[in-house]
């Protein structure tokens, strides 16, 4: 299954594209250039994810840490943790699958495995970011448990679910296994406190973001200083605050031009920015097209006399 946007809530939790009792394990293919913002914005679920590249070079965010990953090569993210992915400079080609996984696919949360095996791995430090190298023979036969279960999704033939979880399951072993070989320092007072403040002024921003909105404001949704606040979303997020807030209403205006006909200097107004000659050029920096050339693009259809953006 190919997406082109995730769609998230107030606090970047991912809304779609989620496990649920019958499919505790689902699979997507993600080419990234047919993503509405040609990148996964920044999202989080309480699910497990693993990823694997197949073509070309992407560049993963994760919390803090940043990994440039090329095909071959794969990352595992636990739960609750903060992530967006983007194509690398000059890799039109970038795509990988997702494997979004719900632990109870392995085991149910009363069990004995779970107990042992599940639990203590979702708690672990260490593995709330883990890039997958086949240079590395366990990480290997890792990245080839998630190739087998993806090609055997997409074929569905015979007892494909009974395989699929045969070849997680194998998968989570070989985590488990070579788990106390990972280190990590726990996390600090301050790095709790750090993730409740961005979750507080991404909510803020989600709700605001229409509005005339400073930095002074999105300080004071988490009762900190601006150089806090700046602190707290270089942090995480690798990103300005004023940076995060200008990618969150482009994202907003994205949808707006795919799945409306509204005018496009108001779709700007609904969006935050003061007038259409703004919006047309924070636009067309980010996508090298003007609003009305992106919004006929994507849908097929030739640009309307006097839609161009300035």
């Amino acid at each position: 299954m190919q997406v082109t946007h995730i769609q998230t809530d107030g606090t970047l939790m991912a809304t779609e594209l989620r496990c649920t009792a019958d499919r505790p394990i689902r699979f997507y293919l993600d080419i990234m250039d047919a993503f509405e913002e040609a990148c996964i914005q920044w999202h989080w679920h309480p699910e497990l994810e693993f990823n694997v590249i197949l073509s070309g070079q992407v560049e993963y965010y994760v919390e803090q840490e940043h990994y440039t990953l090329s095909a071959g090569q794969g990352i595992m993210k636990n739960a609750n943790v903060l992530h967006m992915v983007e194509p690398a400079a000059g890799s039109e080609d970038a795509q990988m699958f997702s494997v979004i996984m719900d632990p109870v696919a392995i085991a149910p949360p009363g069990s004995a495995i779970y107990q042992k095996y599940i639990a203590p791995l979702r708690a672990n430090r260490a593995l709330h970011c883990l890039p997958l190298s086949p240079e590395d023979p366990w990480q290997a036969e890792v990245l080839r448990c998630l190739q087998d279960a993806y090609t055997a999704d997409q074929a569905q033939e015979g007892a494909y679910e009974l395989r699929v979880q045969q070849l997680m399951c194998r998968m989570w072993q070989l985590l488990a296994e070579n788990a106390g070989d990972l280190t990590a320092p726990p996390p600090t007072a301050a790095w709790e406190a750090s993730q409740e403040r961005i979750r507080r002024m991404l909510l803020f921003i989600e709700e605001h973001y229409a509005e005339r909105v400073t930095l002074d404001m999105i300080a004071a949704s988490a009762h900190i200083s601006r150089s806090a606040c700046l602190n707290c979303f270089r942090l995480l997020l690798g990103i300005t605050p004023m940076a995060y807030l200008l990618d969150h209403r482009l994202e907003q205006a994205y949808r707006l031009l795919l799945t409306t006909n509204l005018p496009i200097a108001e779709i700007a107004e609904q969006c935050g920015f003061p007038d259409r000659s703004h919006f047309g050029k924070q636009f067309r920096t980010k996508t090298g097209l003007s609003p009305a050339q992106y919004r006929a693009q994507r849908r097929g259809a030739p640009t309307k006399e006097g839609e161009e953006a300035p």
